[in-house]
């Protein structure tokens, strides 16, 4: 069950990553939907909505083919009502005809540094944001200060380097999707619009998790889902651990739960390593296809040409 290791991310795109980011996540595009999970999600979309063609259409991009991979990044000053955060995104851009079709839009376009910052219509109420084009294989979107300062590092020829920055290589070199973050987990959630979870995230198990990093693998017959949480000591990590195995043991022990989902709960797996608490969950792809599919709905054909 264990991934093959990868390259993981690819350095260019993870050097545009502002330095104080505090959060930063990522997909290998190309490695998930060539999996047997993601041909399976593609043949559950309709792809010949007529909006959809002419946005294939008057881009020259086609989403399912042209992207390969994306990286996510925000840093410690985001929060619930300031919104800093930067995608980048490496594949086959057409940026004269994706400019050509915002301008037919509406869309502002700016120069920045001899780079074209892609904006929404002037006067159109919501957030300033933007999108770029680094070269023909990078594309950088987010709030207009988050882009320019992509433009900026991809100019400086900058090196997104630290602690994040490894843990960033690590786990995406064994997932395809992947997280992490160094900010405690109870300041990342007390930051952000949180529902009913502001009482979980003052919770002394949450406060104690200093570090998390995580990711999903699809693999050829399984999906396996995986988590670390570097915590304040080692006893946190074991109680934390204890914590999450009592909730899945009273999961798997419910005798009314569905199959499917006791199922997923005996496959959890805990360990401890000084500090830091490991758990994943080894899903068989087909059970995961059922959880997802509505129910009375018929599995639909794969086409094994569609990517």
């Amino acid at each position: 069950a264990a991934a093959t290791a990868t390259a993981g991310v690819t350095p260019a795109l993870l050097n545009l990553v502002m330095p104080d980011a505090t959060v930063v996540s990522g997909m290998n595009v190309d490695r998930s939907v060539a999996s047997p999970f993601g041909q399976y999600i593609l043949s559950q979309m309709q792809f010949n909505d007529s909006g959809f063609l002419q946005f294939m259409t008057s881009t020259g991009f086609d989403p399912r083919k042209d992207l390969h991979e994306i990286v996510a990044a925000s840093p410690a000053t985001a929060s619930a009502t300031v919104h800093t955060a930067l995608i980048v995104g490496r594949g086959v851009f057409q940026p004269a005809m994706i400019i050509g079709s915002a301008t037919a839009q509406g869309g502002t376009i700016a120069n920045y540094r001899g780079f074209n910052l892609i904006g929404p219509p002037a006067g159109q109420s919501g957030e300033a944001v933007a999108l770029t084009f680094l070269d023909g294989a990078t594309a950088a979107m987010g709030d207009i200060a988050s882009v320019k300062g992509a433009v900026d590092r991809k100019l400086a020829g900058a090196t997104f380097t630290g602690t994040l920055a490894q843990t960033a290589m690590q786990v995406s070199a064994s997932n395809s999707a992947w997280f992490c973050t160094n900010t405690p987990l109870s300041d990342f959630m007390s930051t952000r619009p949180s529902g009913n979870l502001g009482p979980v995230a003052q919770s002394g198990l949450i406060q104690a998790i200093q570090q998390a990093s995580g990711g999903v693998q699809f693999g050829s017959t399984a999906i396996t889902l995986s988590a670390d949480a570097v915590t304040a000591s080692p006893q946190n990590a074991q109680s934390l651990v204890d914590v999450l195995k009592f909730f899945v043991g009273m999961i798997a022990g419910n005798a009314n739960a569905p199959s499917n989902v006791t199922s997923i709960a005996n496959s959890a797996q805990f360990s401890v390593s000084g500090s830091t608490a490991h758990i994943s969950l080894l899903l068989p792809e087909a059970q995961v296809e059922q959880l997802l599919m509505p129910q009375g709905a018929k599995r639909k054909p794969r086409a094994a040409a569609q990517r």
